[in-house]
């Protein structure tokens, strides 16, 4: 049900995005809406992207820990499809990540398997491109408001993690252990936002803003341990080897962003 709303939702934005563009020959005899920015076709900025992520797990036994503070950077262009409408896009370095647990095991120094409750944290580099359209007012005073809505893609081109044991009395933290093979190498999120831009002069905007991009892709390349019935811990095999279902383990990843950027 959550992913059938999800797909109305992308097709309802894309309704609208063809109806916007479709409403940009309105604008071809109107002297207000071809002057200024629209001549430009384009324009490009530099934006920076502090922001909050977290992962919902989805699997059964999974359970949300805690977020990550992380950050993005990189180059945004805007195509005018009219005087108000905008296509976004660009090229960003983004950092995102969080905290769950799960029962798992845990390799001792004789290469024996224990089973414990595991604290993952997981920090994951993506390059991420945006495709939102965005709708701003009229130039108020020397403010522009607006807001946005599509897409965000990304690549991921790096994943490490710190592992805890909860279960094991004096077991060290295992840090920055190489996970890249354990998260799916796309990712995607559905994204809404405002903010405003101030003109600082001529053709230069400052820009901020706020948005929530809401994961709809499971982020995880991991089986799930399979579990004693008894005690709810990690199943051992007859050899003393950690045991898989056949089952992914689900996870999205979800985030605030904080967008603040400059516009030429």
């Amino acid at each position: 049900m959550k992913q059938s709303s999800k797909i109305l939702t992308l097709i309802l934005f894309s309704s609208l995005f063809l109806n916007l563009s479709a409403q940009d020959d309105g604008f071809q005899n109107d002297p207000i809406a071809n002057s200024g920015d629209v001549d430009r076709g384009f324009r490009f900025g530099l934006q920076v992207k502090p922001g909050i992520s977290w992962f919902k797990p989805n699997s059964s036994g999974y359970e949300k820990e805690g977020s990550k503070v992380g950050f993005s950077y990189g180059l945004s262009t805007e195509f005018f499809l009219g005087k108000n409408y905008l296509f976004s896009t660009g090229f960003f370095i983004t950092s995102l990540g969080g905290d769950f647990s799960y029962e798992g095991v845990y390799l001792d120094n004789n290469n024996i398997y224990v089973p414990s409750e595991v604290k993952q944290s997981t920090k994951i580099g993506y390059i991420e491109i945006p495709l939102t359209l965005k709708l701003r007012t009229n130039e108020i005073g020397y403010m522009t408001y607006y807001g946005n809505f599509g897409l965000r893609t990304a690549f991921k081109y790096k994943s490490t993690s710190d592992f805890s044991y909860i279960d094991i009395k004096n077991t060290p933290k295992i840090e920055k252990v190489n996970t890249a093979g354990d998260v799916f190498f796309f990712n995607s999120w559905l994204v809404i936002g405002a903010g405003a831009e101030y003109n600082i002069s001529g053709n230069t905007n400052l820009s901020f803003g706020i948005s929530y991009n809401n994961g709809f892709i499971n982020a995880l390349h991991t089986k799930t341990h399979l579990l004693d019935a008894t005690t709810g811990k990690a199943a051992l095999g007859t050899k003393g080897e950690a045991l898989y279902t056949d089952k992914n383990a689900s996870a999205n990843i979800n985030y605030f962003a904080l967008e603040v950027g400059i516009y030429f």
